[in-house]
């Protein structure tokens, strides 16, 4: 009878534990948020470039999944923003009474416009902040804009985050084309810059664990990836102040509605039920700049030479297959120090802070040193700009030293066709070969 009760105890202190730490564990829910369109007062930007930025803008939030939203066609400029939020702090105030009307800059809200804002959670206001479009050189139009986005919390006026966004246009027939290109450039860096606001950031927990493979709760619903990184969170208080840090790091291998599952790449604690998880906002790539040496199949006349390469990865929304780019040069005065640009597929597998990885693509090469001086000294030349075509493959071994760096050792397989031949001379002659080195990866 002792020991029943004893164990009947001790159920119920595994029990009270567990849901006292469920109730310390934090997970997001999707933020009711209202967007004014995009504001460009005091700059002469051409209207019918705006196009649909503002439904792109919109698109954004949803894309992210975090966020319930309503619309405002609005237009703030960049110094009603804080006219706004004062006006917003001085709601809260017993004795305020809105005006039917208010106006900011040239923006006007009505009470029933301003009444429904107060009933969301964040406001987001973008607005254009610089503007500078302009003919350079008698060559190109070029277009330089910046963007904020500023985040209000409607519950006590304050300014919880700004996402800046700096696009760039060019075109060599219209001013319009230059300008359009740097306004439809703001949609593809404004979601990253979203996820960094330490606000807007996800938190989760793990829901199972088992042979590597975590179960989390989040899934499409709030914009989880493949290829989203989670850090793995632990926290103590001591007199009311609470300490957070990373001890781990998960990435997520599919995605459901509701639910995600990961993989652990390395961990100071067990990764277990109730675990907290927090969002580590990326852009989702991988940058790995990488330097190997190749010994010449062909030409058999040449010994070998250095390959300096760069290869970016697409991570992000991805996992095991991936698309991938490289720009490497040979560093060989015999072949002109020719350059190959190479587009392909890398299939990885994950081994905690191993990856082992194979890749495949095809290259495209050109000699465009020699064709810059050529153009330079304005030297009459026939040599072409492209020269060369073929494949390029490899294996690699990397380990993760922390949760944004790796380092790798890799081997490669090139293999490139002179278009013009041997007649040229033996830079744009056929080469390939064998190649080994080592590289850095930096994640994005």
């Amino acid at each position: 009878m002792h020991r029943k009760i004893m164990a009947i105890v001790a159920v119920l202190a595994l029990s009270l534990t567990a849901s006292g730490l469920y109730a310390q564990v934090a997970v997001s829910k999707k933020k009711d948020i209202a967007i004014f369109a995009l504001g460009y007062y005091g700059w002469d930007i051409p209207l019918e470039t705006l196009g649909t930025i503002d439904i792109d803008i919109q698109r954004v939030f949803i894309d992210l999944g975090r966020f319930t939203i309503f619309g405002m066609e609005k237009r703030f400029s960049s110094a009603s923003v804080a006219e706004f939020i004062n006006v917003l702090k001085k709601t809260k105030e017993d004795n305020f009474v809105l005006p039917e009307k208010y106006q900011f800059g040239e923006a006007f809200l009505t009470e029933a416009e301003f009444q429904k804002l107060i009933g969301a959670f964040i406001i987001a206001m973008p607005v254009v902040t610089s503007y500078n479009s302009q003919y350079v050189d008698g060559k190109e139009w070029k277009t330089d804009l910046k963007t904020n986005v500023s985040f209000i919390n409607v519950e006590d006026g304050t300014l919880i985050g700004i996402a800046n966004v700096e696009t760039s246009g060019s075109s060599r027939e219209t001013q319009y084309k230059s300008v359009k290109s740097a306004i439809d450039g703001i949609p593809m860096q404004l979601q990253f810059e979203i996820r960094k606001v330490p606000a807007f950031q996800l938190t989760t927990r793990v829901l199972a664990s088992s042979a590597g493979t975590v179960d989390i709760q989040l899934g499409s619903d709030m914009g989880i990836k493949k290829g989203d990184e989670y850090s793995v969170i632990v926290s103590d208080t001591v007199e009311g102040i609470t300490d957070e840090r990373e001890v781990g790091l998960l990435m997520i291998k599919d995605v459901g509605n509701a639910r995600s599952k990961a993989i652990t790449l390395f961990s100071g604690i067990p990764v277990v039920k109730d675990v907290q998880l927090r969002e580590i906002p990326r852009l989702g790539l991988n940058f790995e700049p990488y330097l190997n040496y190749m010994y010449y199949l062909e030409p058999s006349t040449l010994e070998g030479a250095l390959l300096l390469g760069a290869k970016i990865e697409m991570v992000r929304g991805f996992y095991n297959l991936k698309p991938y780019g490289a720009i490497q040069a040979v560093l060989d005065a015999n072949k002109a120090f020719q350059f190959a640009a190479i587009l392909g597929g890398q299939y990885s597998l994950y081994l905690g802070r191993l990856e082992l990885s194979g890749r495949a693509g095809v290259a495209g090469g050109a000699n465009i040193i020699t064709r810059i001086i050529e153009e330079i000294a304005k030297t009459n030349s026939d040599d072409p700009w492209f020269t060369h075509y073929g494949i390029s493959a490899g294996v690699s071994v990397s380990f993760l030293v922390n949760r944004n760096l790796k380092i790798f050792v890799d081997g490669q397989f090139d293999y490139m066709v002179g278009i013009a031949g041997e007649s040229l001379g033996e830079m744009f002659a056929s080469y390939g070969g064998p190649s080994a080195g080592i590289g850095v990866s930096f994640k994005q």
